[in-house]
């Protein structure tokens, strides 16, 4: 089966499904569609009904965890993913750099999606933000299977403790500007990473998207100094092992 193009992280459901069909076909690309409330996840779930190759994730963004309804809203997501099918968890997690003053109910509402992940083996795909270290430890506590570190730019040491536990740290088009992600890359080994847009997001002037993933593999190969063809191929086959061996979906033509 030919390499694709992965973004393993990408808030699709903000775009038009025409314009995301067109952005799949167009860039030889599978993408992992994640959410960030009930709403949201109802709009992902449509939208990978209605475009081949986009992945559903359902969740609450721990940017969006506002008061005590917050976690009964995550025990619905999870009952849709359980209903529908649904594979993956994401965008979940903890936020103490940008939204500190919620942990508190953000580590009940994340609870509610580890426990869902140990107990019907699904992926999380990770928010982490400042939290590293105790995410980490919460999915060694919960004995998750499998889960994904979005946009890691957290601390060097917990590279080693990541890849020994079998999880993988995805890489943003940042990494053309932003040092510390570029210092991840080269520290951490390719046999872990994945791509990522976090699109729609804006990020010091870059207009994220899913167009950019080439690019990532672009400046990935540059820093480690092989292939680009190597990395898309190492990317694929790690996607492929991680996600679609789990999620046991139609695998890209």
């Amino acid at each position: 089966m030919e390499a694709r193009y992965v973004d393993v992280h990408s808030h699709a459901h903000e775009y038009d499904i025409g314009f995301l069909s067109t952005i799949v076909r167009e860039n030889r690309l599978v993408i992992v569609a994640v959410s960030d409330d009930l709403d949201s996840s109802m709009k992902t779930l449509r939208a990978s009904r209605l475009v081949e190759d986009v992945i559903p994730c359902v969740g609450v963004h721990p940017w969006e965890v506002k008061g005590r309804e917050s976690v009964s809203q995550a025990e619905r997501v999870v009952e849709m993913a359980l209903r529908e099918g649904v594979k993956c968890l994401g965008e979940v997690g903890l936020d103490t750099k940008f939204v500190g003053d919620t942990i508190s109910l953000q580590r009940e509402v994340f609870r509610v999606f580890l426990e869902a992940s140990r107990d019907h083996g699904l992926i999380l795909n990770l928010h982490t933000a400042g939290t590293w270290e105790e995410v980490l430890r919460l999915l060694v506590r919960y004995d998750v299977g499998y889960a994904n570190f979005h946009w890691y730019t957290g601390p060097i040491h917990l590279i080693r403790d990541i890849a020994s536990l079998g999880y993988t740290i995805s890489i943003n088009p940042a990494i053309a500007i932003q040092a510390k992600h570029r210092n991840v890359v080269r520290e951490a080994p390719l046999e872990i990473m994945l791509t990522e847009s976090d699109a729609p997001y804006k990020y010091r002037g870059l207009h994220l998207s899913p167009t950019m993933v080439s690019r990532v593999v672009r400046e990935i190969a540059a820093i480690k100094g092989v292939e680009e063809g190597h990395v898309m191929e190492t990317v694929w086959s790690i996607f492929k092992k991680h996600w679609l061996s789990r999620l046991e979906v139609k695998q890209p033509q």
